[in-house]
C-alpha cells in the first residue's frame, strides 16, 4: 500500500500538468469562439482532480486491487472539468470545438443528452487524452469533460445530494420523481433553446 502512494504521488503531479494544460487550451478555444461570433456561450467552469481516497474508494468499489495501474486504467475522471453552457445549442458548439482542437486526443464520448441514463441524468461526456511535457518527452493523461446546460447542472447536483443522503440506495417514490423532474428539465431547456432561435432571429433584423 506505501507503494502504491508513492506511485500515486507521482501520478498527481502528472495530472496537475494535465489540468493546467487543459484549462489553458480550453480557454484559448473558447475566447476564439467568443471572438469570431460575439457571444461567449459558456456560463461558468468547474475543474478538479480526483482525491486519493476518492480514488481508492471507487477502484475498491468496482473490484480492483489499489495499485497504480489499475488506478490508470479503470479510473477515467482523475482529471475532471465541467463546463455549463446557457443554451442547449451551445452544448454541441463547445463539443464541436474541444474535438477540433489539434492538442487533444479524443478517447471515447457519450451524448447523454440525446439518451439520457436511466436515472434522467443528462450531460455530453468526453473523455480526452492531454498531452504533458516531463523529463523531455511528451505523455498523455486521460481528462473527463463534461458539457451540459445550467438546468441539467441544477438537477445533477440535487441528484448528487439525494444520491449521497440514501448512500445509493434510493427508495423508489423518491427516484420516481427525480425521473419526473428531469423531463421537466428537458423540457425547460427545449423552450430556452427555442426562445434563443427566437431571439437570434431579431438580432438578425437589427443588422439588416
Amino acid at each position: 500500500m506505501g507503494n502504491y502512494k508513492d506511485e500515486l504521488s507521482d501520478l498527481m503531479i502528472k495530472y496537475d500538468f494535465a489540468l493546467q494544460t487543459l484549462t489553458t487550451e480550453l480557454n484559448i478555444l473558447i475566447k476564439e469562439y467568443e471572438f469570431n461570433n460575439k457571444i461567449n456561450p459558456v456560463e461558468h467552469i468547474k475543474t478538479r482532480i480526483k482525491s486519493r481516497e476518492s480514488a481508492i474508494r471507487k477502484l475498491k468499489r468496482k473490484g480492483y486491487e489499489v495499485n497504480r495501474d489499475n488506478l490508470i486504467l479503470h479510473v477515467h475522471d482523475m482529471v475532471g472539468v465541467r463546463i455549463v453552457c446557457s443554451f442547449l445549442s451551445d452544448v454541441y458548439d463547445i463539443v464541436k470545438i474541444i474535438k477540433n482542437s489539434k492538442l487533444f486526443k479524443i478517447k471515447s464520448e457519450e451524448d447523454f443528452i440525446k439518451n439520457p441514463k436511466t436515472s434522467g441524468y443528462s450531460s455530453y461526456h468526453l473523455n480526452i487524452l492531454v498531452p504533458i511535457h516531463l523529463n523531455g518527452r511528451v505523455e498523455y493523461i486521460e481528462a473527463e469533460i463534461q458539457i451540459r446546460t445550467m438546468a441539467m447542472d441544477f438537477w445533477a447536483s440535487l441528484d448528487h445530494k439525494i444520491q449521497y443522503k440514501f448512500d445509493g440506495e434510493i427508495p423508489e417514490e423518491v427516484a420516481e420523481e427525480i425521473y419526473n423532474c428531469s423531463l421537466e428539465v428537458k423540457e425547460l431547456d427545449n423552450r430556452m433553446y427555442n426562445m434563443n432561435k427566437i431571439m437570434s432571429k431579431y438580432k438578425e433584423k437589427k443588422f439588416v
